[in-house]
């Protein structure tokens, strides 16, 4: 058997690694001690660095509860769910407590401040006083707020159905939109599919061949409006110039709706090129 050797970086770092060549087919074959060292396929090690660069750009995210929105829904108006949508980025971790920057507790004055309601400081406690009433925000002794992690939360999601809500991008959403705008955005977190980030009425399908898509009269009756409010309102709803729900006309078939991955996305995977290809503007 032929001994030859190819000394690599790994083999001048590590004491004991190196390249070998089979006798027979001349391949080089990478040699370590296990105790220090593990055979990765170089696929599997492609597609983890792809995972981990996609996380990397969209690091701060919050969850919300599919199987439990219409609980706030049923509750808030349109404008209130925005409210919302913008409130659940400031939630810490793991416990739901709304916090700032430094990481300090927020007090009314805060909540005010940020969603730009100093001016309509009733609009703004005739919200935070609903929340309260139906635990969709709680208040300790201490007058510090945590929105229920029922319904949005910072963590782990173990087996629950979830859509990402990445921070920095519904902030400047709500900076750029409406919150009544934004509401109809968060009434239709229910049905976003998993795979292909489609509306659809069946948000659970794993085979994409299955998927219900809305059409502009189904995605109206799903989020409880009338569907002139969806033609009309959701080309105008936009970061960056870029749409938050794009619509998608394919020849001789209704009009489909699919979310923006960089502001909601429900899979942990890449998204796909052509998801990405969609919303590739100046937002993404």
């Amino acid at each position: 058997m032929s001994t030859a050797k190819l000394y690599t970086t790994e083999h001048i770092a590590f004491t004991g690694t190196g390249t070998a060549f089979d006798p027979d087919t001349g391949e080089a074959l990478i040699y370590a001690p296990a105790n220090t060292h593990r055979v990765v396929n170089i696929a599997q090690f492609e597609a983890f660095k792809e995972r981990k660069e996609f996380q990397g750009r969209q690091a701060e995210f919050t969850f919300a509860d599919m199987n439990e929105l219409h609980e706030v829904i049923d509750v808030l108006t349109t404008a209130q769910c925005g409210y919302l949508l913008l409130l659940q980025c400031y939630v810490d971790f793991d416990n739901g407590r709304l916090i700032n920057a430094k990481g300090d507790a927020m007090k009314p004055g805060d909540l005010l401040d940020v969603l730009g309601l100093k001016r309509k400081r009733q609009t703004f406690y005739d919200f935070l006083d609903k929340c309260v009433a139906h635990s969709i925000i709680t208040r300790d002794e201490d007058g510090t707020y945590f929105v229920n992690q029922r319904y949005h939360f910072r963590g782990a999601a173990g087996s629950r159905a979830v859509v990402r809500t990445y921070s920095t991008m519904v902030k400047r959403s709500y900076r750029e939109n409406k919150a009544s705008d934004l509401g109809l955005v968060y009434r239709m977190l229910r049905f976003v599919h998993l795979d292909t980030n489609a509306l659809c009425a069946n948000p659970l399908e794993r085979d994409a061949r299955k998927v219900r898509w809305f059409n502009g009269k189904q995605l109206a009756e799903a989020i409880g409006v009338d569907e002139k409010t969806v033609t009309r309102r959701l080309p105008n709803i936009t970061v960056g110039g870029v749409p938050i729900v794009a619509r998608v006309k394919v020849s001789g078939e209704a009009t489909k709706y699919v979310f923006n991955p960089n502001v909601f996305y429900r899979s942990s995977k890449e998204p796909s090129t052509l998801l990405a290809a969609l919303f590739n503007g100046e937002a993404a």
